[in-house]
């Protein structure tokens, strides 16, 4: 009897044994258990994916090859929905608000969808854990202190796009115009719009003893925004009644980096503002672009705005002239530059993991990241002999840009820009563009206030009275609409004081407030 208890005992611990040893060979069901699955190891979901860019004719058939690969790669099929921006402006924090699964989303300026607001909604999935447990390689892309500044809540809500995530600013110009001016551009040091009033006032004189037939046009197209092209300033709303110094810039004198002060109150912006009214009435810059665009194709122009331009094309504005560059020696970023577009997971997305890994994917793929871009190769394009790429002589992508069945060069709401495979005529020889668009990135002043994001409630009728009046008066100023340097400093003067009457003090108390306590508790 003995014996048959001791066969029997032993019968199962060896039984225990096998189920053990197996359940230890195949590991977890759950991704990203002790041994990471791969694709065989997953169950096959489907989930949507929401990107803010207006759709084209061959969605399906990108849509469809897109899905091919990630069966392979991580078990599932992504529904791709390309919405223009006003569908998302009317539709997308609908369905946010609803608390439906919209699955991946693309977030930013360019698809109409602000990350702050809507991660303080509960619209987004906290990402910390899974970008740790499935997305190493996205992780690897920013700094820690980046990382640091999506933080919301202090939780991480979205992946920012890898792109061009600080300011590059350039002044482009006619190269065959200041070669036959004789101009000597190898020693142009350009910094902002403010710095080369006398430079462009030497050209416009050259220009106008050469090319007379070209007094009629301005000479530079139109350059107007404070920030980024005349200031470099750590901004913490739309507008600019509460900023701060950048060092080593500090482009407002008697102030530190740590004082929130208004701009438009300053000596500086007094200057821009007259500025902006010399350079008018000189002919540097046009009363009024309204219905001029052509002027930016004829050759007659000189100077242009460049934002983001690493690599300049010979012929930028069409085959009448060549473009060169020069870029800004001030480049700098702020938290909103990774605010502006990347991507995040619904709240109530079903499979999160699996989102994730397919972010990682293209984040850190560059066959994926190249797919959304630019289609199905042969299809949309083709690679020659040389190895190099091509729209033309593909079976979609030939002939007018606007039959092209599927293109979408940039794509900010997508992910990393910088693995994407592109043809020379976009990113130069070797892809030099996206190579010192990282270089540009690496290099860029991080400010003081790199992650503070500014909690509006306080302040919010008093932003919304200031905003109206910036609204009044912005344009009129810094486009030197104002007759004479006198109606300047007194419109200038107007403008301070109704800010002032509308609690424009308050705000930017508020915001240092808000920073210094920011700072105390990082």
């Amino acid at each position: 009897m003995k014996k048959l208890w001791g066969t029997r005992v032993l019968t199962c611990l060896l039984v225990l044994v096998m189920i053990f040893a197996a359940t230890a060979c195949k590991g977890t069901d759950k991704p990203g258990g002790d041994s990471k699955p791969g694709s065989g190891d997953l169950d096959f979901v489907t989930l949507d994916w929401y990107i803010g860019l207006d759709p084209m004719p061959d969605h399906d058939m990108v849509n469809d090859a897109v899905n091919e690969y990630l069966k392979e790669k991580v078990n599932a099929n992504v529904n791709l929905h390309y919405w223009p921006a006003a569908d998302w402006e009317t539709n997308m924090t609908t369905k946010l608000s609803a608390g439906e699964d919209v699955g991946i989303v693309g977030f930013g300026s360019q698809s109409k969808l602000d990350y702050v607001v809507q991660s303080n909604r509960g619209s987004f999935y906290p990402l910390d854990e899974l970008l740790k447990e499935y997305a190493a390689g996205t992780l690897e892309l920013f700094a820690e202190e980046i990382w640091e500044s999506m933080k919301v809540d202090g939780k991480i809500f979205g992946i920012p796009s890898l792109k061009d995530n600080c300011y590059i600013m350039s002044l482009i110009y006619n190269a065959d115009m200041a070669e036959a001016l004789d101009l000597d551009m190898e020693n142009v040091q350009f910094t902002d719009w403010r710095q080369i009033e006398p430079f462009l006032t030497e050209v416009l004189e050259k220009r106008q003893e050469k090319f007379p037939e070209y007094n009629d046009y301005p000479l530079c197209a139109n350059v107007t925004a404070e920030l980024p092209y005349h200031f470099q300033l750590e901004t913490f709303l739309d507008h600019f009644y509460a900023v701060a110094n950048i060092e080593p810039f500090n482009n407002i004198a008697g102030y530190d980096t740590d004082t929130i002060f208004n701009l438009y109150e300053t000596d500086e912006y007094l200057e821009f503002a007259r500025g902006r009214q010399r350079m008018v009435e000189k002919g540097i810059f046009a009363y009024d672009y309204t219905g001029k665009t052509e002027w930016n194709y004829t050759g007659g122009l000189f100077g242009f705005a460049g934002w983001g331009y690493t690599y300049m094309q010979d012929n930028l504005y069409g085959e009448n002239f060549k473009t060169k560059m020069i870029v800004s020696d001030h480049i700098w970023t702020e938290t909103k530059n990774y605010f502006s577009a990347g991507t995040a997971i619904s709240a109530k997305c079903a499979e999160p993991e699996r989102a994730m890994m397919i972010l990682n994917l293209v984040n850190t793929d560059s066959e994926l990241a190249t797919m959304m871009r630019f289609g199905v190769k042969d299809e949309h394009y083709i690679v020659n002999d040389d190895g190099k790429m091509l729209f033309e002589g593909s079976k979609r992508n030939s002939g007018e840009r606007a039959d092209w069945g599927y293109y979408y060069w940039y794509a900010a709401p997508i992910g990393n820009l910088l693995i994407v495979n592109a043809p020379e005529g976009l990113t130069g020889p070797d892809g030099v563009m996206l190579t010192e668009m990282e270089r540009y990135n690496n290099e860029a002043v991080i400010p003081t206030h790199m992650g503070f994001v500014l909690d509006v409630n306080p302040i919010s009728n008093e932003i919304a009275a200031t905003t109206n009046v910036v609204m009044e008066y912005r344009d009129i100023i810094r486009n030197g609409q104002l007759e004479s340097q006198a109606e300047v400093d007194a419109t200038v003067d107007e403008f301070v004081a109704k800010l002032k009457a509308n609690n424009v003090d308050k705000i930017v108390e508020e915001v240092q407030k808000q920073v210094d306590e920011w700072k105390k508790n990082k």
